[in-house]
């Protein structure tokens, strides 16, 4: 979803942006009134799903509390053994494509799927209510909003993790047209820390910055979005599972992404490699920042050590030990992913995507890409974003 847009910023490199541990932002309470409008004309009064079901400055529980009555509602889905409910509301032709999922298990974790493009742009205000959230983000082009701060653009796969005290407020807003399709999973912070780490006391240093949050300051943080967190969450978009059977899908892929985030996070707790000094972090994101922008050709170790001044071993240990992958293995992700939606949300070719990234040949580019994602880019290319929000 959105936080505050520009459209004069766009990025035009779709890749994930690692940001480390120091990726969290802290942003001042701000009122309503202070909110400005996005590039482009004003946004829609009309919100995004918690002004529609609930009305203009609900909360997240608020919105899920008045699902069953608003008249939007496709389908209801009930699975009362296992405390779950699950309801379908689809956009109106006049505002766009697509659809909202709302998934609520055991009244603890609030899921919102979203696979939807407005026509114009929504501004949605954001009531603080002390939960919790993970954003599985794939695609799209959203903006989150905080007055006397530069916009942050959602709009690239990345997990987000986001912390807003009660009474803090904020917004977030969508760009005209962008295809969203992203997962998040809310909940109250003591859920999180008793069903995955057993006690307050085990929970990482990392972790607690986003647990218990008494000031007046919203924690944010935008971190890695891991193949395998990007796999289960196309997988809870594209579930062809329905009715109880469905509920029970998206419980077990929601417990698989909150695994994946907590995993995560808690690599962060390591901090840099024993004997690091800042400044050799410094040309380590100096590095990893090379491997996100410069795609075709990809940068071979040697040119990265000559680039940034450190040696092949300094380079290759640290790197692995400050991001938790290889350079090789963080360099053919982001490759792959930005391949994936050039691809279905572009219309790229796979001749094209395999140029975009540096495979001289589509076969070997064909190759890599079912090796990384499961699948052949041929049925990437078989699903346009309209056909899947239609």
């Amino acid at each position: 979803m959105s936080l505050k847009i520009s459209s004069s910023h766009h990025d035009t490199v779709a890749l994930p942006e690692f940001l480390g541990s120091a990726s969290r932002e802290h942003w001042p309470r701000h009122s309503s009134s202070q909110l400005e409008e996005p590039c482009g004309g004003p946004a829609s009064e009309q919100g995004l799903f918690r002004a529609i079901l609930a009305g203009r400055g609900h909360t997240l529980q608020d919105a899920f509390e008045s699902l069953e009555r608003t008249p939007h509602v496709e389908r209801i889905s009930v699975n009362p053994v296992r405390g779950l409910m699950g309801v379908r509301v689809a956009l109106e032709p006049h505002e766009g494509k697509g659809y909202w999922d709302f998934i609520r298990i055991r009244r603890e974790i609030y899921v919102v799927v979203a696979n939807l493009a407005y026509h114009e742009s929504r501004l949605e205000l954001l009531p603080g209510e002390g939960l919790i959230s993970f954003s599985f983000k794939i695609s799209g082009d959203m903006s989150l909003a905080v007055s006397g701060t530069k916009p942050l653009r959602w709009n690239r796969p990345s997990l987000l993790v986001w912390s807003q005290p009660a009474g803090v407020d904020t917004s977030e807003w969508t760009a005209p047209s962008a295809y969203e399709r992203f997962v998040i999973l809310s909940m109250h912070p003591e859920y999180l820390a008793d069903h995955f780490f057993g006690s307050r006391v085990a929970v990482p240093e990392s972790i607690k910055q986003f647990l218990w949050n008494n000031g007046e300051k919203i924690n944010f943080g935008r971190y890695p979005l891991s193949a395998q967190a990007f796999e289960v969450a196309e997988r809870m978009i594209n579930s062809r599972y329905t009715g109880a059977l469905g509920l029970a899908h998206v419980e077990a892929l929601s417990t698989e992404l909150l695994c994946h985030a907590v995993a995560s996070l808690t690599s962060l707790s390591e901090g840099a490699p024993r004997g690091c000094t800042d400044r050799e972090v410094k040309r380590l994101e100096m590095a990893r920042a090379i491997l996100v922008r410069q795609l075709a050709p990809a940068p071979t170790i040697a040119e990265l050590v000559r680039t940034v001044g450190m040696s092949k071993t300094a380079l290759t240990q640290g790197f692995k030990a400050l991001y938790g992958e290889t350079i090789f293995d963080f360099g053919v992700r982001c490759r792959m992913q930005h391949a994936l939606m050039m691809m279905r949300d572009r219309g790229w070719s796979v001749e094209q995507a395999a140029e975009a990234v540096g495979y001289a040949h589509p076969t070997s580019f064909a190759t890599a890409f079912r090796s990384h994602f499961g699948m052949r880019p041929i049925d990437v290319r078989k699903r346009s974003p309209a056909s899947e929000v239609a």
